[in-house]
């Protein structure tokens, strides 16, 4: 007999799988279909556990583990155990800038506006938040960062300057790029994304 476990959850896989042995005669084998490692780990140590006689296969990402009913009486009380990780659906980005410049010296400038550029080409974040003097390239057309968070603003992503930074430096009336933001709205946003600090 075989089961295809393959694109099931944990712990379902274990749970057919042992379903199915108990309505085999002994002797009879039972082939399980995966195409995951987790349900692969998961159905082998339940049959280690188990006692009972079995074999892996792989081929590509698939495996085959050939079981084989035997004489002792299946027990499993809890399937908790056999629950795999989901993977959490990824978290969007915020891009968190303290300086104008990434890294030091002469070169910190331009590097960063570099940065700023290449993430057009991956995975935009959902915001760019400028602080302490990162906030002179939103109000500065001629800063080398000012173009690429413009063209940023222009491909979805929210940019944002803290507002007291601005007032700090006397250019709240200089923002050119993005909106004025606030304390807690900047840590809200940290709080529930992947940061990305450069």
């Amino acid at each position: 007999m075989q089961i295809d476990c393959r694109n099931l959850a944990c712990p379902e896989p274990v749970i057919r799988t042992k379903n199915t042995l108990e309505s085999l005669k002994v002797g009879e084998k039972l082939e399980i279909l995966v195409n995951s490692i987790a349900p692969k780990e998961n159905i082998s140590r339940f049959l280690k556990n188990q006692n009972v006689e079995f074999s892996v296969e792989q081929n590509g990402a698939e495996t085959k583990i050939t079981a084989v009913k035997g004489e002792s009486k299946l027990e499993l009380a809890n399937f908790d155990e056999f629950v795999c990780e989901i993977t959490p659906k990824a978290k969007k980005t915020v891009v968190y800038l303290n300086e104008e410049y990434a890294g030091s010296g002469d070169v910190g400038v331009s590097l960063l506006s570099k940065f700023l550029g290449a993430l057009l080409q991956v995975e935009k974040p959902e915001y760019v938040i400028c602080v302490n003097n990162a906030v002179k390239m939103t109000t500065n057309r001629a800063h080398a960062g000012f173009k690429p968070l413009k063209d940023l603003e222009a491909a979805g992503v929210k940019i944002l300057s803290c507002g007291s930074c601005l007032e700090a430096y006397k250019l709240v009336g200089d923002l050119s790029v993005g909106e004025i933001s606030n304390a807690y709205e900047i840590m809200q946003i940290l709080t529930s994304h992947e940061q990305i600090k450069l």
